[in-house]
């Protein structure tokens, strides 16, 4: 009995040792070689090395039945969440950008308990659709062994907006690469208790996360570490409450909330960073239950297709009720998140 896998433009390029590591993820590196020593694992039906590259169309087969129960099962043989608790706001045959409502993880965390994910109900819905389409979208990367739709960038789970997903391993690597050099702009709209030092204004003040002494992490102090740089603009100030627009020129872990906290101004409803005593008189004021934070808008270049690209992410119900009761209008907000 064989079983054989046909190499996707998804697979293409990875050796054929790294491959099967992923694929037969509780089979030792020494096994896998014997495996291909012994021609037990054969490409187009030949003995290969275990450093050979992969290429698109090449057929791996399993020799050996008995291999069979190592293999992952394709992502259509999974069961995903069938909550769609996210909202669409781009998608084509290689990037989705999507809506994250509070209170969903994008990940499952450390411990993987959670399934109900972010990432697991995009999965789900991408399986769902059909696989030929109308100018072939949604006809994402075919179900493969090794690569899933795979998160660009993370936001906190109390955080809503904006959410970069790549379909193909091409994109993922594509939008990757651009995060690190910086060529994602990624904008956020807050509201902080306090007033700014000025209309505009930027935040150029190191953070780093340290960790208590039983080495958990704790949270993002401001003052040392690495440099963290947030632009700002205050949009109205009602009373207390100040309606921010922010421009990360960094994406540091907590950067807003901590640079806020920094100079005064922490976000409404962040115990973490902010005051417990002024949050629970917000919360009773505007009926927030969550830190006012939101991934409003992304804008680059799309890398596969050279289109410019800028997708804005509405704000959830829980903000605009916010921002109704605190006395600010639709007016307050910028110009492209209700064109």
């Amino acid at each position: 009995m064989t079983r054989t896998f046909t190499i996707t433009a998804d697979e293409a390029g990875q050796r054929l040792d790294r491959f099967l590591r992923k694929l037969l993820d509780d089979v030792s590196l020494s096994a896998i070689y014997k495996l291909v020593r012994t021609r037990q694992v054969t490409v187009n039906q030949r003995k290969a090395q275990p450093e050979a590259r992969l290429a698109v169309g090449d057929v791996i087969t399993f020799h050996q039945a008995a291999q069979d129960r190592h293999l992952k099962p394709k992502l259509r043989d999974r069961t995903f969440s069938k909550r769609r608790d996210f909202k669409v706001l781009f998608e084509d045959e290689h990037i989705i950008a999507v809506n994250k409502p509070p209170g969903l993880l994008v990940h499952a965390g450390d411990r993987g308990d959670d399934r109900d994910t972010l990432i697991d109900q995009v999965t789900g819905y991408l399986l769902e659709q059909p696989q030929q389409a109308p100018e072939g979208l949604r006809d994402f990367v075919k179900p493969s062994p090794t690569f899933a739709p795979t998160l660009a960038h993370r936001i906190d789970r109390e955080t809503s907006g904006v959410v970069l997903v790549g379909k193909t391993l091409a994109a993922a690597q594509a939008l990757a690469a651009m995060l690190k050099k910086r060529e994602i702009s990624k904008t956020y709209l807050a509201l902080a208790l306090g007033g700014l030092p000025a209309r505009e204004g930027t935040i150029d003040v190191p953070i780093e996360r340290k960790q208590d002494g039983k080495g958990r992490r704790r949270k993002v102090e401001a003052g040392a570490g690495r440099r963290a740089v947030t632009h700002y603009r205050v949009l109205a100030q009602r009373g207390h409450f100040t309606l921010l627009e922010l421009d990360l020129e960094t994406g540091r872990t907590h950067q807003i909330r901590a640079h806020l906290a920094h100079i005064g101004a922490p976000l409404v409803g962040d115990d973490e960073y902010g005051d417990r005593k002024r949050n629970r008189h917000a919360a009773e004021t505007l009926g927030i239950r969550r830190q006012f934070l939101h991934a409003a808008r992304v804008h680059f270049m799309h890398p596969l297709t050279g289109q410019d690209t800028a997708i804005a992410a509405p704000l959830w119900p829980d903000l605009l009720n916010a921002l109704d009761r605190a006395g600010f209008g639709r007016n307050d907000l910028p110009s492209w998140l209700h064109d």
